[in-house]
């Protein structure tokens, strides 16, 4: 049974002979008696593990007293952490002051614009706008140095500090301030609440009140400079159409000025109508000049109808005979005179006296008649003449307009383009004024979209260590 205590190891590792595979060198390596030497195909024996186990057992029970002594005395050395929280949600960005639906919108919030507040909620210039606010620079949580640089440094020689370029204190501020800043944000935590707009805002401190003081005024302080940011954005837009406002503002009286210089070296007068727009007075004047001539050959042809009347020697139906009180009257009495005639000549022969008298009054009458109807006729033919010469003297003055007219037509053609751009520079700058009016009013009027959802109390136990939590 020698066999069994040796093992033969063949070196794969050395160069193989060249006289043949059956000179290949092998060598013996002896064994202790403590090793137990396993058969080939015999599988692992737990009961040789629990045997080695057994053994070492103090061995292992002493290493662990001694780590579990060393976490203990570790934990238990610790200075007690306490961390508090407040929670905000970052609601939809609005400028202006919302309205009732907007409030009631459930719009989402861009993945975009959350991760930009997140980082500004850990910004160096936030961090140290509320270091500066509590003072945490005369704290020694803060500005204590770390344990490797207790050491004492070497000192500079006196010659090396008098010629020094830049000066120690500010340098050593400099590293202070950023030790301050480098300690207060790695006790500052960000954590977003998944599927909402929610973020939950952390620090930790070994002081309670301090912690809860730290991240309520953190929070407070990225409110405020939120507001902030954005009432500068406005001030700025209110600075940029301010100045805008000042060169339009040149530009509208620029063109004004060129549009009225035309119109005078070029006698063109036009009037402001009821709706805001600008008639030119040859137009109006044409317009009302096509309306008389209209009315006076209406009269014309009233006073020819009756003109060709009186040429026709029908007296009767002309309307100021017919109505005339004098000729009804005298008509009325030359007829009660010819009946009476008609009678008396019946009887007696003409030259009977009353005969004679009732044939005087009839003559005496038609010869009143005749007159009073050529004195009708010939005003008639007067306002006939009157009316034609007015019709002449209107399309005469109607002729002589539209040729202003159309002489004044091609001057208005650059008068419009001038008209046009007074009328752009003047929306514009109505435009921007109004711009103006409303930044300045929204610029007190801003709404925060931050709003506080629970503020940090002092927490009552603290966060770290957790002793239970070590040990395990």
């Amino acid at each position: 049974m020698d066999d069994q205590n040796q093992v033969e190891l063949y070196n794969r590792g050395h160069r193989l002979d060249r006289r043949g595979p059956g000179a290949l060198d092998s060598r013996v390596l002896e064994l202790p008696d403590s090793y137990e030497i396993l058969e080939p195909g015999e599988g692992l024996d737990l009961r040789s593990y629990g045997r080695i186990l057994r053994k070492r057992l103090p061995t292992i029970l002493v290493a662990f007293f001694i780590l579990f002594t060393a976490i203990l005395i570790a934990t238990l050395k610790q200075k007690p952490v306490y961390r508090a929280q407040v929670l905000l949600e970052i609601q939809k960005e609005n400028p202006d002051i919302p309205t009732i639906k907007e409030m009631y919108e459930l719009d989402a919030v861009s993945d975009a614009y959350l991760r930009t507040q997140y980082s500004i909620l850990a910004s160096e210039s936030l961090a140290r706008r509320v270091i500066d606010q509590l003072q945490l620079e005369a704290l020694p949580e803060f500005n204590s140095p770390k344990w490797w640089q207790f050491w004492p440094k070497k000192r500079k020689s006196p010659v090396a500090q008098t010629f020094a370029i830049s000066p120690v204190p500010e340098t050593r501020d400099r590293e202070l301030s950023q030790r301050v800043l480098e300690r207060f944000q790695d006790r500052l935590t960000i954590d977003p609440v998944n599927r909402s707009r929610l973020v939950a805002v952390r620090f930790d401190s070994r002081d309670p009140e301090l912690a809860a003081r730290v991240v309520n005024t953190l929070a407070s302080d990225y409110v405020d400079q939120s507001l902030e940011a954005r009432w500068q954005a406005t001030q700025r837009a209110a600075e940029w159409l301010s100045q805008q406002l000042v060169g339009v503002k040149a530009k509208l009286e620029k063109s004004e000025d060129e549009l009225q210089g035309y119109a005078r070296r070029n006698g063109l007068v036009f009037l402001e109508t009821d709706k805001g727009a600008s008639q030119n007075v040859a137009n109006e004047r044409l317009q009302q000049l096509q309306e008389q001539l209209t009315k006076a050959q209406s009269e014309r042809y009233e006073k020819e109808a009756l003109y060709r009347l009186v040429q026709n020697g029908e007296f009767g139906a002309l309307p100021g005979v017919f109505e005339n009180k004098l000729i009804q009257d005298l008509s009325e009495r030359l007829a009660e005179l010819k009946r009476e005639h008609a009678q008396l000549s019946t009887t007696f022969s003409p030259d009977y006296p009353r005969v004679k008298e009732i044939q005087s009054q009839i003559d005496e009458i038609e010869s009143s008649l005749r007159e009073e109807r050529q004195r009708a006729a010939d005003r008639i033919a007067n306002d006939y003449s009157a009316a034609v010469r007015r019709e002449d003297l209107v399309q005469q003055a109607l002729d002589g307009q539209q040729k202003q007219v159309s002489l004044i037509a091609e001057k208005s053609v650059q008068y419009n383009i001038l008209k046009r751009e007074v009328d752009t520079n003047k929306q514009l700058y109505e435009g921007l004024l109004q711009q103006l009016k409303e930044a300045g009013v929204s610029a007190g009027l801003k709404a925060s979209n931050i709003r506080l959802v629970d503020s940090a109390e002092p927490p009552a136990k603290p966060f770290k260590p957790r002793t239970l939590l070590n040990l395990s």
